[in-house]
């Protein structure tokens, strides 16, 4: 009985962690040292960088997520302070936490409002999902855009006794598309946001807002500023008239400046030909919270005439101020100071979140690999200083990568479907290739061993 005992405590244990390929092969010896000085691990110039420059990006394994299948998730973030991996779970009404050296799912903050609104009387396209866009501060605080508008604050220091507690919350409703009741709060989900730590502001877009008085008809998208210093309170909302729509925010430090993009429009008159508003990012001042310049991306100009697209998703920075962004499609790279475009990438599509790693130069974004036949869902590798695509790792169903510079792990997130939770047998993601099926997960990939 004893032994069985101590089995099930086993199990019990591996259970939650990750599932990997190949660890005959890895060198144990270079573990992950909690003590061993992170600049040093993840800084440019040393060995270990170097090693991960020379060597290519694998699938080494993956992370099951507990509780209901991932069958809806949205952004995901990497925190170096508490060294976690955060990915926004509607599936299971909350946001995910995973410990990004140990590769384990370590805890949720709960309370969000999953993939609808129906215990409100909302539904997607009114009160809208959440939770959606994620980031953490320095001080330990998860910011996630949520369903109904709102802004939710969670603390997330593992020490403290608020750990996994919300501590916040903030409506982002402007008067124009909200009723004021839990069933009008038209102005949709809030979205995306970034982080500006030298003002200690927060920038966060509502994409879809509907008029509650048209009725319900599309009002301009707009974004909102909240000071991260509690109380938390609303500053000031911009709005973006024609734009089909809000994106990522990004704060650039060098310029002092939010990046955020913002997908065009195509726009139908009853006569003449329709108008073509182009994807842009938005250059704003946090101080006077204006817009000052606007960088167009011309899709046809980019990509070609065929290339119909007015799209533009997620935003990262790299080294040189070399800015990565998904853009008609694919990730187009531009000067963050001049919007000139340095290089396109027509291999891989540019998926929705992008990333920069510095610990190993990479930029990451999630779409198909275009040199595939038929096209299959890969991880893209991008060197962040040459502009140029590395490779493209398949990661079927994967989505939105983030990487953890300490260690140069990359995590994506593997939704499945609801036909798949219905048919396991039938799940073809990375997930399936470790045993999971019918579930969905977060990938981890590394680069190779010498």
């Amino acid at each position: 009985m004893k032994k069985v005992m101590f089995l099930l405590l086993g199990l019990a244990l591996m259970l939650p962690g990750a599932i990997r390929a190949h660890d005959d092969q890895r060198d144990h010896d270079d573990q992950r040292d909690h003590d061993r000085d992170r600049d040093e691990r993840g800084g440019r110039g040393n060995e270990h960088h170097d090693h991960n420059v020379r060597t290519p990006v694998r699938l080494v394994g993956v992370i099951p997520v507990p509780g209901n299948p991932v069958t809806s998730a949205d952004i995901s973030w990497t925190d170096p302070a508490t060294e976690r991996y955060y990915f926004a779970d509607r599936s299971n009404f909350g946001v995910d936490i995973i410990d990004a050296e140990d590769d384990v799912f370590v805890g949720r903050v709960t309370g969000m409002v999953g993939t609808t609104l129906a215990n409100n009387g909302g539904t997607k396209t009114t009160n809208g999902p959440g939770p959606n866009g994620v980031l953490v501060t320095p001080q330990r605080v998860l910011w996630a855009g949520d369903g109904n508008s709102t802004v939710r604050i969670a603390d997330v220091d593992p020490n403290s006794l608020n750990y996994l507690n919300i501590i916040g919350s903030v409506s982002t409703a402007i008067a124009d598309c909200d009723g004021g009741t839990d069933t009008t709060h038209y102005c949709g989900r809030a979205d995306e946001l970034g982080f500006d730590p030298r003002h200690k502001l927060i920038l966060i877009a509502n994409n879809a807002p509907l008029n509650v008085n048209a009725p319900h008809a599309a009002i301009a998208p707009y974004a909102t500023f909240i000071s991260a210093v509690p109380p938390y309170s609303v500053l000031s909302h911009i709005s973006f008239p024609n734009a089909g729509g809000l994106e990522q925010p990004l704060w650039d430090a060098e310029i002092g400046r939010f990046l955020l993009t913002v997908p065009g429009k195509i726009v139908t008159g009853p006569v003449g030909p329709p108008v073509v508003n182009q994807p842009s990012v938005a250059v704003i001042n946090p101080t006077t919270r204006t817009v000052e310049k606007a960088y167009e991306l011309n899709c046809q100009t980019l990509f070609g005439p065929t290339n119909t697209s007015v799209g533009t998703t997620g935003i990262a920075l790299g080294p040189f101020q070399h800015l990565l962004v998904s853009a008609c499609g694919f990730p187009v790279i531009l000067s963050a100071l001049t919007g000139n475009v340095i290089n396109v990438i027509k291999d891989i599509g540019g998926g929705d979140e992008v990333w920069h790693n510095p610990g190993d130069g990479r930029f990451f974004v999630t779409g198909a690999d275009q040199k595939a036949t038929p096209p299959v869902q890969s991880l893209g590798v991008i060197d962040a200083e040459t502009s140029t695509l590395l490779q493209a790792v398949r990661d079927v169903r994967g989505k939105n990568a983030a990487a953890f510079a300490e260690n140069n792990h990359i995590f994506t997130i593997v939704q499945i479907n609801a036909a798949i939770v219905a048919a396991p047998a039938t799940d073809n993601s990375t997930c399936s290739q470790f045993g999971f099926r019918g579930t969905g997960c977060v990938a981890i990939f590394e680069h190779a061993e010498k």
